[in-house]
Protein backbone atom coordinates (compact mmCIF):
# COMPACT_ATOMS: atom_id res chain seq x y z
CA UNK A 1 0.00 0.00 0.00
CA UNK A 2 1.35 3.33 -0.85
CA UNK A 3 2.19 5.77 1.95
CA UNK A 4 0.44 9.43 1.35
CA UNK A 5 2.05 10.80 4.54
CA UNK A 6 5.85 10.06 3.28
CA UNK A 7 6.72 13.45 3.42
CA UNK A 8 6.18 13.12 7.30
CA UNK A 9 9.08 10.82 7.44
CA UNK A 10 11.79 13.34 8.70
CA UNK A 11 9.54 14.96 11.05
CA UNK A 12 8.94 11.65 12.51
CA UNK A 13 12.47 10.82 13.34
CA UNK A 14 12.70 13.61 14.93
CA UNK A 15 10.25 12.69 16.86
CA UNK A 16 11.36 9.55 17.72
CA UNK A 17 14.49 10.71 18.75
CA UNK A 18 12.79 12.28 20.95
CA UNK A 19 11.00 15.89 20.39
CA UNK A 20 7.69 16.24 21.25
CA UNK A 21 7.56 13.74 24.52
CA UNK A 22 3.42 14.15 24.94
CA UNK A 23 2.88 11.85 21.28
CA UNK A 24 5.28 9.52 22.94
CA UNK A 25 3.71 8.98 25.84
CA UNK A 26 0.30 9.16 24.19
CA UNK A 27 1.84 5.73 22.37
CA UNK A 28 3.31 4.80 25.96
CA UNK A 29 -0.45 5.02 27.41
CA UNK A 30 -2.23 3.61 24.46
CA UNK A 31 -0.22 0.74 24.54
CA UNK A 32 -1.47 -1.19 28.42
CA UNK A 33 -4.96 -0.02 26.86
CA UNK A 34 -4.82 -1.80 24.22
CA UNK A 35 -3.49 -5.00 25.93
CA UNK A 36 -6.60 -4.36 28.58
CA UNK A 37 -9.41 -4.34 25.93
CA UNK A 38 -7.83 -7.05 23.88
CA UNK A 39 -7.69 -9.37 26.78
CA UNK A 40 -11.07 -8.24 27.74
CA UNK A 41 -12.68 -9.47 24.34
CA UNK A 42 -11.23 -12.05 22.97
CA UNK A 43 -13.94 -13.52 20.43
CA UNK A 44 -13.42 -9.90 18.41
CA UNK A 45 -9.89 -11.26 17.31
CA UNK A 46 -7.95 -8.27 18.20
CA UNK A 47 -9.98 -5.93 16.14
CA UNK A 48 -9.69 -2.22 17.53
CA UNK A 49 -13.13 -0.52 16.29
CA UNK A 50 -15.14 -3.45 16.84
CA UNK A 51 -13.81 -3.87 20.49
CA UNK A 52 -14.05 -0.06 20.73
CA UNK A 53 -17.59 -0.04 19.78
CA UNK A 54 -18.04 -2.52 22.64
CA UNK A 55 -16.48 -0.54 25.19
CA UNK A 56 -18.49 2.83 24.11
CA UNK A 57 -21.77 1.18 23.73
CA UNK A 58 -21.68 -1.19 26.98
CA UNK A 59 -21.72 -0.66 30.85
CA UNK A 60 -18.11 -0.88 30.55
CA UNK A 61 -14.96 0.06 33.03
CA UNK A 62 -13.30 2.21 30.77
CA UNK A 63 -16.73 3.93 29.98
CA UNK A 64 -18.27 4.41 33.70
CA UNK A 65 -14.51 5.54 34.41
CA UNK A 66 -15.11 8.73 32.03
CA UNK A 67 -18.91 8.97 32.95
CA UNK A 68 -17.88 9.09 36.77
CA UNK A 69 -15.03 12.22 36.32
CA UNK A 70 -17.06 14.31 34.09
CA UNK A 71 -20.07 13.72 36.83
CA UNK A 72 -17.41 13.97 39.95
CA UNK A 73 -16.00 17.36 42.11
CA UNK A 74 -12.70 15.16 43.33
CA UNK A 75 -9.39 16.11 41.98
CA UNK A 76 -9.18 13.88 39.49
CA UNK A 77 -12.66 14.98 37.83
CA UNK A 78 -11.57 18.58 37.88
CA UNK A 79 -8.10 17.68 36.28
CA UNK A 80 -9.78 15.45 33.60
CA UNK A 81 -12.27 17.96 32.32
CA UNK A 82 -9.91 20.90 32.72
CA UNK A 83 -7.62 18.30 30.23
CA UNK A 84 -10.85 17.84 28.52
CA UNK A 85 -11.80 21.42 27.29
CA UNK A 86 -7.77 21.85 26.57
CA UNK A 87 -8.62 18.66 24.33
CA UNK A 88 -11.64 20.34 22.33
CA UNK A 89 -9.56 23.58 22.41
CA UNK A 90 -6.25 22.68 20.54
CA UNK A 91 -8.41 20.47 18.00
CA UNK A 92 -10.62 23.53 17.05
CA UNK A 93 -7.38 25.70 16.72
CA UNK A 94 -5.02 22.98 14.36
CA UNK A 95 -7.85 20.99 12.40
CA UNK A 96 -5.79 17.24 12.47
CA UNK A 97 -5.10 15.73 10.24
CA UNK A 98 -6.80 18.11 8.06
CA UNK A 99 -9.09 21.33 7.18
CA UNK A 100 -11.51 18.69 5.23
CA UNK A 101 -11.86 15.92 7.51
CA UNK A 102 -10.68 17.77 11.09
CA UNK A 103 -11.13 15.10 14.49
CA UNK A 104 -13.57 17.37 16.22
CA UNK A 105 -16.19 17.25 19.25
CA UNK A 106 -18.21 19.56 16.75
CA UNK A 107 -18.40 16.89 14.12
CA UNK A 108 -18.13 13.53 14.85
CA UNK A 109 -19.58 9.98 14.21
CA UNK A 110 -19.27 8.52 17.47
CA UNK A 111 -22.17 6.16 17.74
CA UNK A 112 -24.65 4.50 15.47
CA UNK A 113 -27.59 6.40 14.54
CA UNK A 114 -30.63 6.08 16.85
CA UNK A 115 -32.58 7.21 13.77
CA UNK A 116 -32.86 4.21 11.50
CA UNK A 117 -36.81 4.90 9.89
CA UNK A 118 -37.80 8.25 8.77
CA UNK A 119 -42.36 8.55 7.67
CA UNK A 120 -43.18 11.79 6.32
CA UNK A 121 -46.38 12.66 4.65
CA UNK A 122 -46.39 15.14 1.99
CA UNK A 123 -49.14 16.29 -0.65
CA UNK A 124 -51.06 13.26 -0.55
CA UNK A 125 -47.61 11.01 -0.77
CA UNK A 126 -46.33 9.22 1.91
CA UNK A 127 -43.04 8.52 2.61
CA UNK A 128 -40.90 5.74 4.21
CA UNK A 129 -37.10 5.64 4.08
CA UNK A 130 -35.61 2.87 6.50
CA UNK A 131 -32.27 0.75 7.49
CA UNK A 132 -33.41 -2.54 7.45
CA UNK A 133 -31.61 -5.51 8.84
CA UNK A 134 -30.58 -7.89 6.33
CA UNK A 135 -32.50 -11.15 5.95
CA UNK A 136 -30.74 -14.02 4.00
CA UNK A 137 -30.46 -15.06 1.29
CA UNK A 138 -31.01 -11.53 0.71
CA UNK A 139 -28.52 -8.87 1.60
CA UNK A 140 -30.56 -5.39 1.44
CA UNK A 141 -29.82 -2.60 3.69
CA UNK A 142 -31.89 0.47 2.99
CA UNK A 143 -35.78 0.13 1.63
CA UNK A 144 -37.31 3.20 0.37
CA UNK A 145 -41.23 3.75 -0.49
CA UNK A 146 -43.35 5.99 -1.76
CA UNK A 147 -46.96 5.68 -1.88
CA UNK A 148 -49.55 7.90 -3.56
CA UNK A 149 -52.71 8.88 -2.69
CA UNK A 150 -53.98 5.56 -4.15
CA UNK A 151 -51.50 3.58 -1.67
CA UNK A 152 -50.15 2.71 -5.12
CA UNK A 153 -46.26 2.51 -4.74
CA UNK A 154 -44.62 5.32 -6.80
CA UNK A 155 -40.90 4.06 -5.60
CA UNK A 156 -40.02 0.62 -3.98
CA UNK A 157 -35.96 1.01 -3.96
CA UNK A 158 -33.84 -1.26 -2.48
CA UNK A 159 -30.17 -1.63 -2.15
CA UNK A 160 -27.49 -3.32 -0.07
CA UNK A 161 -25.59 -0.69 1.36
CA UNK A 162 -26.59 2.77 2.01
CA UNK A 163 -24.82 4.68 -1.19
CA UNK A 164 -26.54 8.15 -2.18
CA UNK A 165 -25.05 7.94 -5.11
CA UNK A 166 -26.89 4.45 -6.64
CA UNK A 167 -29.86 6.14 -5.09
CA UNK A 168 -29.66 9.19 -7.60
CA UNK A 169 -28.80 7.04 -10.73
CA UNK A 170 -31.91 4.38 -9.84
CA UNK A 171 -34.20 5.32 -12.75
CA UNK A 172 -37.94 5.30 -10.71
CA UNK A 173 -35.79 7.96 -8.63
CA UNK A 174 -34.92 10.22 -11.40
CA UNK A 175 -38.66 10.00 -13.17
CA UNK A 176 -39.91 11.92 -9.25
CA UNK A 177 -40.33 15.24 -8.82
CA UNK A 178 -37.93 17.56 -7.99
CA UNK A 179 -39.54 18.16 -4.51
CA UNK A 180 -40.10 14.39 -4.03
CA UNK A 181 -36.41 13.93 -4.79
CA UNK A 182 -34.88 16.20 -2.21
CA UNK A 183 -37.86 14.95 0.46
CA UNK A 184 -35.81 11.40 -0.03
CA UNK A 185 -31.93 12.59 -0.01
CA UNK A 186 -32.65 14.78 3.11
CA UNK A 187 -34.29 11.66 4.97
CA UNK A 188 -31.81 9.43 3.15
CA UNK A 189 -29.30 12.06 5.46
CA UNK A 190 -31.30 11.55 8.47
CA UNK A 191 -31.19 7.96 8.49
CA UNK A 192 -27.18 8.11 7.38
CA UNK A 193 -25.55 4.71 10.01
CA UNK A 194 -22.56 7.16 9.69
CA UNK A 195 -24.12 10.49 10.59
CA UNK A 196 -21.78 12.75 12.09
CA UNK A 197 -23.18 14.90 15.06
CA UNK A 198 -21.85 17.58 17.55
CA UNK A 199 -20.95 17.47 20.97
CA UNK A 200 -21.37 21.11 21.92
CA UNK A 201 -24.09 22.81 22.50
CA UNK A 202 -25.58 26.60 21.49
CA UNK A 203 -27.21 27.46 24.46
CA UNK A 204 -25.81 27.29 28.05
CA UNK A 205 -29.17 25.75 29.60
CA UNK A 206 -28.42 22.92 27.78
CA UNK A 207 -24.63 22.20 28.16
CA UNK A 208 -22.81 20.19 30.72
CA UNK A 209 -23.63 22.05 34.06
CA UNK A 210 -20.16 21.16 35.42
CA UNK A 211 -17.65 22.40 32.30
CA UNK A 212 -18.39 26.53 32.32
CA UNK A 213 -15.62 27.17 29.51
CA UNK A 214 -16.92 25.07 26.64
CA UNK A 215 -20.82 24.32 25.99
CA UNK A 216 -20.46 20.09 25.98
CA UNK A 217 -23.49 18.53 25.93
CA UNK A 218 -25.59 17.69 29.12
CA UNK A 219 -25.58 14.09 28.65
CA UNK A 220 -22.66 12.32 29.81
CA UNK A 221 -22.81 8.82 28.44
CA UNK A 222 -22.93 10.60 24.95
CA UNK A 223 -20.00 12.80 25.95
CA UNK A 224 -18.32 9.34 27.46
CA UNK A 225 -18.84 7.83 23.79
CA UNK A 226 -17.24 11.00 22.00
CA UNK A 227 -14.46 11.19 24.39
CA UNK A 228 -13.59 7.71 23.42
CA UNK A 229 -13.66 8.21 20.08
CA UNK A 230 -11.68 10.90 19.98
CA UNK A 231 -9.08 9.47 21.95
CA UNK A 232 -9.23 6.39 19.21
CA UNK A 233 -9.25 8.89 16.41
CA UNK A 234 -5.99 10.37 17.96
CA UNK A 235 -4.35 7.30 18.01
CA UNK A 236 -4.84 5.97 14.73
CA UNK A 237 -3.83 9.05 12.78
CA UNK A 238 -0.70 8.79 15.69
CA UNK A 239 -0.03 5.51 14.37
CA UNK A 240 -0.54 5.52 10.84
CA UNK A 241 2.02 8.96 10.58
CA UNK A 242 -1.01 10.53 9.22
CA UNK A 243 -1.14 13.92 11.45
CA UNK A 244 1.48 16.67 10.18
CA UNK A 245 4.46 16.62 13.17
CA UNK A 246 4.26 19.81 13.61
CA UNK A 247 4.86 21.88 16.99
CA UNK A 248 1.89 23.49 16.95
CA UNK A 249 -0.34 19.93 16.19
CA UNK A 250 1.38 17.69 18.88
CA UNK A 251 0.28 20.08 21.62
CA UNK A 252 -3.15 18.08 21.19
CA UNK A 253 -1.21 14.67 23.22
CA UNK A 254 -0.70 16.87 26.42
CA UNK A 255 -4.34 16.73 26.99
CA UNK A 256 -4.81 13.64 25.59
CA UNK A 257 -2.08 11.50 27.59
CA UNK A 258 -3.03 13.10 30.51
CA UNK A 259 -6.77 11.89 30.16
CA UNK A 260 -5.58 8.55 28.91
CA UNK A 261 -3.44 7.80 31.56
CA UNK A 262 -5.92 9.10 34.58
CA UNK A 263 -8.46 6.53 32.63
CA UNK A 264 -5.93 3.26 32.04
CA UNK A 265 -5.30 3.44 36.24
CA UNK A 266 -8.70 2.27 36.75
CA UNK A 267 -8.06 -0.69 34.87
CA UNK A 268 -5.56 -1.80 37.08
Amino acid sequence: MNNNFIDFKARWLQIANGEFEYSILFIKAWLPFNAWYCNSYPSLNNNDRRILTEIKTGNTLFKTRIISLLEGSDEDSIFFKHKLVKLHNQLELCKVPSATKPISFKNINFRENPHTVLNKTFRNYKFKIELITPIPPHNNRVKIDILNSTNSNVLAYLHTKYDLNNLKNNNNFKQLSESNQNIIIDGFEIVNPKLRESLIVTKKNQSFPSIKEVLFVNNSDLLAQGIIEILYNLRCILFHGEIQPNKDNLKIYEPAFYMLRLLIKSLD
